[in-house]
């Protein structure tokens, strides 16, 4: 277990430290070993700011993609570690508003969501949530509604779910690839496009279901600043799908949620997802996709704060740490030391909160495209 836990970049970061900082380690290592503990220590955590954590789900399945499934049973210890740490599960809706007005949120606050409304939802995740009382979110491409009768989930069921506290919200109407034009398409063409994948799927949503909050979730997690700003222009609070915690200063045009699939669907990496913290930083809206040229992008941080463990700042990239530069004034910048791969890839920063088991998380999505400036085939 501990050799495995030191392959990961931040457990690595604090092996890198091990002399320096034993005692705040061994604090780690046993709140670990002794869940009780690790709660105890959460509940300290000085809270002036309102945050919380956003889960992100997709198919609940066995026999499904494995990148993006979790097995049923794991989705229910999943649900039972919230249950048995005493998490609040909130609307999504609740939770935008509370951070948006400043309001009070209490510590331990958890979203969960799930995205491209597969007939799982309804048959695996759905009895379990309902049981409990749990509110839910579910991402719907409505073009998959109309269409794929069968392969995702229908009005119905929809409808059912919404009566039992689930929130249906928008993943546009055909799930595209919203960054990519057409062959031959104006930006003008290619930005009313996107508007329209966004409205047509609002306008479906109202007449099927009544929706009428504006939540959007990206198709991929993809976006860039134009997007960003015309889903803000719509009058959209939109989420993509770079991880970290939530907080009154993220960016509501690009709100980051803890993927829990696949490989990171282990319960340790849950409980550390659960333990974070927005990293303390002004505003951030670093454009994710890459100037066809560039392979080594810089990601520069300006903090609100002064008084945190700046020395214990780390970034990793895909390849490894990143090189962290103080730049006066609360400000520093992350750059890998090698280029990013073509695709998505992230910057991943955290900074551990105060002596405690809980740490600051920030993440920053990267696109890049090939070197030619064409996009990369999608596996």
């Amino acid at each position: 277990m501990l050799r495995r836990l030191l392959r990961w970049p931040l457990w690595g970061h604090l092996y890198a430290h091990l002399c320096r900082h034993l005692c705040w380690l061994l604090l780690v290592t046993s709140t670990l070993a002794h869940p009780a503990a690790a709660q105890t220590a959460t509940t300290q955590v000085a809270s002036n700011m309102p945050a919380g954590v956003i889960l992100q789900y997709h198919h609940v399945d066995n026999t499904t993609p494995a990148a993006t499934s979790i097995d049923p049973a794991r989705f229910e210890q999943h649900m039972a570690l919230l249950a048995r740490g005493g998490y609040h599960v909130w609307p999504i809706e609740r939770l935008i508003s509370a951070l948006r007005q400043h309001q009070l949120v209490p510590d331990k606050v958890v979203v969960i969501t799930f995205d491209d409304a597969y007939p799982s939802i309804y048959t695996q995740a759905f009895p379990l949530l309902r049981a409990r009382g749990w509110p839910f979110s579910i991402f719907v491409a409505t073009q998959y509604i109309q269409a794929a009768e069968g392969q995702f989930l229908s009005w119905t069921q929809l409808r059912e779910m919404q009566a039992a506290g689930a929130s249906i919200i928008n993943h546009t109407h055909s799930h595209p690839h919203l960054l990519r034009r057409l062959s031959g398409e104006s930006s003008g063409a290619w930005r009313n496009r996107v508007q329209a994948e966004i409205t047509t799927a609002q306008q479906l949503l109202k007449q099927h279901l009544g929706v009428t909050d504006k939540l959007l979730a990206y198709p991929y997690g993809e976006y860039d600043t134009h997007i960003a700003r015309l889903a803000k222009q719509l009058g959209f609070v939109a989420f993509g799908q770079q991880s970290g915690a939530v907080g009154p200063n993220s960016d509501f045009a690009a709100l980051p949620r803890f993927p829990l699939s696949g490989k990171y669907s282990d319960l340790d990496t849950m409980q550390t997802k659960l333990n974070t913290r927005p990293l303390p930083l002004r505003a951030q809206h670093t454009n994710p996709l890459l100037a066809h040229n560039a392979s080594r992008p810089t990601l520069t941080m300006r903090f609100t704060r002064d008084d945190l463990a700046f020395e214990q700042l780390v970034c990793y990239g895909p390849s490894g740490p990143t090189t962290i530069t103080h730049l006066g004034s609360g400000r520093y910048s992350a750059r890998s030391d090698a280029p990013v791969p073509v695709g998505r890839s992230r910057y991943n920063c955290t900074m551990p909160v105060g002596d405690t088991a809980r740490f600051y998380w920030f993440s920053q999505l990267w696109i890049r495209r090939n070197p030619d400036g064409t996009w990369y085939p999608e596996p």
